[in-house]
């Protein structure tokens, strides 16, 4: 096993300190469980990997890992949502109109690709096309 240099520093002070791998492993009949060896040999997959202390008691580092483990969950986790307010009228009615002039753009588009067009043409048409729908969704048209 390597042992690694983790570097910790504070405003005033510096202090390097020996770490190792403490992994989080996934047994394949799916349990989860801390060890200080590799997961593979243990018939389990990685899950996690944590460098704590060399020489911290063994139930010491599963609480570093764990804490470690919740931090990544929390960073991972989507923001919570935020109550959904209605728009302003007046942003509701903008909202609807550039709707409405972005279904007639596509129906324009459409047109144009239903006709005899170069390649090039309609590839153009298309990417346009592409654009008018993203900027539907985006504003939530019907």
């Amino acid at each position: 096993m390597h042992a690694r240099i983790a570097l910790a520093c504070g405003i005033l002070w510096c202090q390097a300190a020996a770490a190792e791998p403490l992994y989080l492993c996934k047994a394949y009949s799916g349990g989860l469980f801390w060890s200080s060896a590799h997961c593979s040999t243990r018939q389990a997959t990685i899950d996690r990997i944590v460098e704590v202390p060399e020489g911290m008691p063994f139930e010491q580092q599963v609480l570093l890992g764990n804490q470690a483990a919740a931090e990544g969950a929390r960073l991972a986790a989507p923001p919570p949502a935020q109550p959904n307010q209605p728009a302003p009228r007046a942003a509701r009615q903008r909202g609807d109109d550039e709707c409405a002039r972005l279904e007639a753009h596509i129906a324009r588009l459409d047109a144009a690709a239903r006709q005899p067009q170069s390649a090039a043409v309609q590839d153009k048409l298309a990417e346009r096309r592409r654009s008018a729908r993203s900027r539907q969704f985006e504003l939530r048209c019907k």
